[in-house]
């Protein structure tokens, strides 16, 4: 009887342990999204985690871009294990992490994404208790895949800060407008964080962002905020060809430049230490998503 008092108190003294840790990690998650393809979503997602690792953060990347995950492709890293082995395998989140560039940690999601709707609660209990890995992280980045997706509004309902990236070619912000307004009719956030990319010149980067602008402030309610432009740059080609981060293979290159100043200014951010969830926080929103 004393023995088994004695491992009742050491299991209840566990659960409260790590319900303090919950409660007391602070986790950034950011929802990068785009309303097209070959807008360099992606690139951005990877290129900025690393920029905030340099900036002295612990970054996790999910590539949550169902059936088209490429960031290990970028990171040259190889994705052999998802979400779905997680569950299927018996692993924790730890096993399926993977190491990549600069200490940027790299989960793969892709197509396993799918079957999260379709867990049962034995099998949702084991995602949730995982996330206590994340107490490793300072920020999370979820790459979504581009358009609107039910997978791409949930991760933004998960994420205390959106981040949408688009060109300024009429039909990347045509669809980027649609992305906000899906946004903002499902009332998800309030505010967006706006990076154009692929500009020729700072001129073409505010014309677009201005465009967006007055759009959403004559039919959205969402408030947008521009994080910054990032430069059309021949090396960035070069660099996902080489399957090397740009702002590891060449930093000083006018997109790394750009990047890292993307970085900073989400850091430097006056909202950044209010807008952000501890790990009980989190896992509440999952829960609530699951049902």
């Amino acid at each position: 009887m004393v023995d088994q008092a004695n491992k009742l108190r050491e299991m209840v003294r566990n659960i409260q342990q790590k319900e303090r840790v919950s409660i007391q990690h602070q986790l950034k998650v950011l929802s990068v999204v785009s309303g097209k393809g070959g807008v360099g979503k992606t690139n951005i997602s990877v290129n900025l985690a690393i920029a905030l690792q340099q900036l002295g953060k612990r970054v996790l990347v999910l590539d949550a871009d169902i059936g088209m995950n490429n960031a290990n492709i970028i990171m040259g890293v190889e994705a052999t294990k998802t979400l779905l082995d997680l569950l299927q395998d018996d692993l924790s989140l730890k096993d399926i992490i993977v190491k990549g560039p600069n200490g940027v940690d790299l989960i793969s999601g892709g197509a396993d994404l799918f079957y999260l709707e379709k867990l049962n609660e034995n099998q949702q209990e084991e995602i949730i208790q995982s996330l206590d890995d994340l107490q490793e992280y300072d920020i999370l980045i979820i790459d979504n895949g581009a358009g609107i997706s039910k997978h791409s509004l949930t991760f933004s309902i998960l994420a205390d800060e959106v981040i949408l990236v688009t060109t300024p070619e009429p039909t990347a912000i045509a669809d980027a407008y649609r992305v906000l307004k899906a946004i903002s009719i499902y009332e998800l956030k309030s505010k967006v964080k706006v990076v154009i990319n692929q500009i020729h010149d700072i001129q073409a980067g505010e014309e677009a962002y201005n465009k967006l602008l007055r759009t959403s402030e004559q039919f959205l309610k969402i408030e947008l905020e521009k994080l910054g432009f990032v430069f059309n740059d021949i090396r960035v080609n070069k660099a996902i060809m080489d399957q090397s981060p740009i702002i590891i293979k060449d930093p000083k290159a006018m997109a790394s430049i750009n990047i890292s100043q993307i970085g900073t200014a989400i850091l430097g951010d006056k909202e950044y230490r209010y807008n952000v969830s501890n790990l009980k926080q989190f896992k509440n929103r999952l829960i609530k998503l699951f049902g």
